[in-house]
């Protein structure tokens, strides 16, 4: 049975399942009861780009330890599993075509994915960054992320669920100098201009699929051969997969995002005793007001560099959030490879002026708890969008850098985020080392909402992540995870963050 992770991959690996009829069996404890859990699981692949997979995840109670739940009783389905719209959607674990921000030049690509999402982006990430489907135990909204790229520009488009549509984000980018040289070759009269322009017709961009001059001539060298598979074939924040075939005209790009969350909460509504009133079917605090939330923003970058083994890209975004007085943020930053594609270390430094009011990356691996609760945590809950509307005017600085180390199959990201002042900092980590054939380790760890560095890895409400060890025995494999997700506690009216672990045996067949 193929080893496989099911937390955490490093950005830019493949993250498709292998075909295969399997299953999830084994125990779990939540909230000091615990629960047999089973999942089956189907996952088919046609081809190198088109795939789906879908589960059946079933936690049913074995031992419920004091305070005792309503209406407890062995095997029943845990409450928080199945009592929304937006659970029965845990079934899909996704529907993937093609391989998002992935461009080829010469060719048109285009990708869709839906289902649990870890790391949804536009862009830079400076708006919508490592966003996460699944922060919380009792809701589930499997996301959606879709593009198509040419080398004269393209679309990139990101929704939060596939069932609800809260939050979406879209960005559209051109490439200038490409565009211009187009333009330039069509009206070239020349015999070397004619020649320039059949060239760029076979290798910018053929809407037919034809041959470029020199393939259809033999003497194209680069397809000479078959191409070595590249373990790491995309990251967002490097180009090293068109390092040889990066021309200066395709390296500037301009873009324009707009992010909006159609139904931001603005209020709460509370009970008598000062807890959240919760909406039916839907496992959230009932809002007594919503306002559409709007980010926009424009980008610009141009690769300096692209070699083989080292690769510079500045980048500079401006962005604004809609709806509030003055409020925006600047971004300077680079992304710099060093390294080939098989062995890297990709370091992207990000300095931010902006607002008080202003958040950078607004819609991030919280967002599902901050649309009502802004961090850090704790009672009386307090929407994201309103702690903004009644911040002091004033400017702050700071910075985001993001590391990561790519040696061949084993991959490490880090990232740190720090304004200065009060509950200003973040920190993600994240690993995943596989040992031989038959033993992996992958997780992921982030919090924000922190004063001092060494709060950084205290884990507490303010924190969220998942671990996994997994050992393959032949055709069974055993796993052990660790989940931290948040839930909503409506007696202590707060969400809270708490663990799952489990231990689980996982079998099946492939085909």
């Amino acid at each position: 049975m193929p080893l496989f992770a099911q937390v955490w991959v490093p950005t830019g690996t493949e993250t498709r399942r292998p075909s295969a009829l399997q299953f999830d069996a084994g125990v779990n404890s939540y909230r000091g009861d615990y629960y047999g859990y089973i999942s089956p699981n189907f996952t088919y692949n046609h081809g190198n780009n088109f795939g789906y997979s879908f589960s059946l995840p079933v936690n049913s109670l074995l031992v419920d330890r004091d305070p005792l739940a309503e209406g407890a009783k062995t095997g029943k389905i845990r409450d928080i599993d199945y009592n929304s719209r937006n659970d029965y959607a845990r079934v899909l674990n996704y529907v993937s075509y093609g391989t998002y921000n992935g461009q080829v030049p010469g060719k048109v690509t285009y990708s869709f994915y839906t289902g649990k999402m870890i790391d949804g982006y536009i862009g830079h990430g400076t708006i919508v960054n490592k966003y996460q489907s699944s922060s919380r135990f009792d809701s589930y909204n499997p996301g959606v992320m879709a593009d198509l790229n040419t080398d004269y520009g393209g679309v990139q488009y990101f929704s939060n669920s596939v069932a609800t549509f809260d939050v979406n984000a879209a960005r559209v980018y051109i490439k200038p100098l490409a565009i211009y040289n187009k333009v330039r070759s069509l009206f070239s009269s020349s015999s070397e201009g004619i020649t320039y322009l059949m060239n760029i017709r076979g290798n910018v961009l053929d809407d037919s699929g034809r041959l470029s001059v020199e393939e259809e001539a033999g003497l194209d060298k680069t397809k000479s051969g078959p191409k070595k598979k590249e373990i790491r074939p995309i990251n967002k924040d490097s180009r090293m997969e068109i390092a040889e075939n990066d021309p200066w005209y395709n390296r500037m790009t301009l873009g324009f995002t707009n992010a909006w969350d159609r139904s931001a909460p603005v209020q709460i509504s509370y009970n008598s005793n000062g807890s959240p009133v919760t909406e039916k079917n839907l496992d959230n605090p009932k809002t007594s007001e919503t306002s559409k939330v709007s980010i926009e923003g424009f980008d610009l970058e141009y690769r300096l560099l692209n070699l083989p083994f080292l690769e510079f890209t500045p980048y500079m975004d401006v962005n604004k959030i809609k709806g509030l007085s003055n409020s925006q943020g600047t971004h300077y930053g680079a992304a710099l490879r060093l390294g080939t594609k098989d062995l890297n270390i990709i370091i992207k430094p990000e300095i931010r002026h902006m607002t008080a009011n202003y958040a950078p990356m607004y819609f991030d691996s919280f967002y599902e708890i901050e649309r009502f609760q802004s961090f850090p945590v704790g009672a009386p809950m307090r929407t994201k969008f309103d702690t903004l509307k009644t911040q002091p005017e004033g400017n702050i600085k700071g910075y985001y850098h993001t590391v990561y180390i790519n040696f061949f199959h084993l991959g490490f990201e880090f990232a740190m985020e720090d304004y200065g002042g009060k509950n200003n900092k973040r920190i993600f980590a994240a690993s995943y080392i596989p040992l031989g054939s038959s033993f992996l380790l992958s997780f992921y760890y982030t919090k924000k909402g922190y004063e001092s560095g060494g709060q950084a890895f205290q884990i507490d409400e303010n924190a969220q992540g998942a671990a996994e060890i997994s050992k393959s025995f032949g055709p069974i494999v055993l796993r052990i995870q660790n989940y931290r997700r948040y839930f909503l506690n409506s007696p202590e009216k707060t969400f809270q963050s708490t663990d799952e672990l489990r231990f689980l045996v996982s079998g099946g067949i492939s085909f």
